[in-house]
């Protein structure tokens, strides 16, 4: 049976609203600087198999691969998995792309190490569906394998939370984005209207995301079999702190 959450999840995702709204505030640049600080906190040999867990449209994906990593990409939504295909294909990079649901990760997949990024799949839904996923994602690596999630940082949203935010294109009238947030202190999700205006027209959307403590989600990714190594309050390897805006957790597959 699907959930409000699920389906809200999928609309969300499979509409292309996501990646639309996102894709012209992302930095390159930044996405350049995320890859480069992930295989220096993951250390991985050359070669090695990286699994993008929620991986989106490959933007770390393809990074990796032209670093000469072996990379699954692993998303639910189709019109990521075709977009990434799309930019492998002119980049000259190949890409195993994997198109399910997070729940349903492939054991058969054994990679050396993984990553999941900008708060992707985790929180969406409940945390039984997040212990699912994560036991799945488990299975899927080899023993030893390290795993590293970089999600919002929940101290940092609550000292600067913005229950209304919007964004423009320096170029007058190419694009705009506005948020309407609440946020419920029963159970720690983010409740959230976006409204998108571009060219092609105007698109709204509702998500409804948990964000977790260091604590709940360290305790989440345990009832999953990983064990917790190191906590970090950014890319560059800072320590967690109140103002950190991400939290950084590197597990280990035991």
């Amino acid at each position: 049976m699907t959930t409000s959450l699920e389906r809200q999840w999928q609309d969300f995702f499979w509409s292309g609203f996501y990646a639309k709204a996102w894709r012209s505030v992302i930095d390159p640049q930044k996405t350049q600087e995320e890859v480069t600080a992930v295989l220096k906190l993951l250390n991985p040999a050359p070669g090695s198999h990286i699994l993008d867990w929620c991986g989106g449209e490959a933007r770390h994906s393809i990074l990796l691969a032209l670093q000469g990593y072996k990379v699954t990409l692993l998303d639910f939504a189709p019109n990521h998995i075709q977009t990434a295909r799309e930019m492998a294909e002119q980049v000259g990079v190949h890409l195993n792309l994997v198109c399910c649901d997070f729940r349903e990760t492939p054991s058969s997949i054994q990679a050396d190490c993984a990553i999941n990024m900008f708060t992707a799949g985790i929180g969406y839904l409940t945390e039984a569906d997040d212990v699912q996923a994560l036991k799945n994602l488990y299975a899927a690596l080899k023993p030893g394998a390290k795993f590293l999630l970089d999600t919002m940082n929940l101290f940092w949203l609550v000292r600067h939370y913005q229950p209304n935010s919007g964004e423009m294109a320096e170029e007058a009238g190419s694009w705009r984005k506005i948020e309407q947030r609440r946020f419920d202190f029963w159970t720690n999700r983010n409740r959230a209207v976006t409204l998108y205006w571009d060219k092609g027209g105007e698109a709204v959307q509702e998500t409804d995301l948990r964000i977790y403590s260091a604590a709940e989600l360290i305790a989440v990714l345990r009832r999953a079999g990983f064990e917790p190594l190191q906590l970090y309050g950014g890319f560059d390897g800072s320590p967690l702190g109140f103002d950190s805006r991400r939290l950084i957790i590197v597990s280990q597959r035991k």
